[in-house]
């Protein structure tokens, strides 16, 4: 069984990447930083690309652990916008102790609302996300991921605390608010990063 640490603290990106990761068919063995004593590295986001950052968080822990070490970095683009300066360091917790997860969140849907409402409610957007694969030996592998939606300025369904944005889009893989999507639907419309976790963790020793 292969074994894949992943390097974030991110408690959603951790549920994400585990039911991603199940999906892929592959006999995986799945780590955090918390089973290594390692929860107290932070990695500063400073890259100038999603790439650059993904690739800064698992230089951050090579070395510390003997396995693939799996990162990936987000990008919300908006038509018209490009990629938004979003309040999401703060908003999700990192360097603010003083927002909770729910006002965290709250922060986070005004933001995109008020984004979709200058743009009459709907808009095209997309999430461009950037995965780095780390082998213990230095060899480095990336790959690149792209999900049309439309951002609206409607909620719909619950909000998930951990990414909330998910409320508010619609997927035009399934024609479907992401929030709204059945099992199946979900992991149609992740297929992307689920293709191109299989990449990565193929090419890897």
């Amino acid at each position: 069984m292969k074994k894949v640490f992943l390097a974030t603290h991110n408690a959603g990106k951790i549920e994400r990447y585990k039911k991603l990761l199940a999906n892929t068919g592959l006999a995986l063995e799945i780590f955090t930083p918390e089973d290594f004593g390692l929860a107290s590295i932070e990695v500063e986001e400073t890259g100038k690309t999603l790439m650059e950052n993904a690739e800064r968080k698992v230089h951050a822990y090579f070395g510390k652990v003997d396995m693939p070490i799996l990162a990936n970095d987000t990008g919300f683009w908006v038509k018209g916008v490009g990629f938004a300066d979003a309040p999401k360091r703060a908003a999700v917790g990192h360097g603010n102790a003083k927002l909770s997860k729910e006002e965290a969140a709250a922060t986070m849907l005004a933001f995109w609302q008020d984004i979709a409402r200058t743009h009459g409610g709907n808009v095209d957007a997309a999430w461009i996300e950037a995965f780095a694969l780390l082998d213990p030996d230095g060899k480095m592998h990336r790959v690149e991921t792209r999900r049309d939606v439309i951002l609206t300025d409607r909620l719909f369904g619950e909000v998930h605390l951990e990414l909330p944005v998910r409320a508010l889009y619609i997927s035009k893989a399934t024609g479907k608010p992401a929030a709204q999507h059945t099992k199946e639907e979900e992991i149609f419309e992740l297929k992307p990063i689920t293709d191109a976790l299989v990449k990565l963790l193929s090419a890897s020793e």
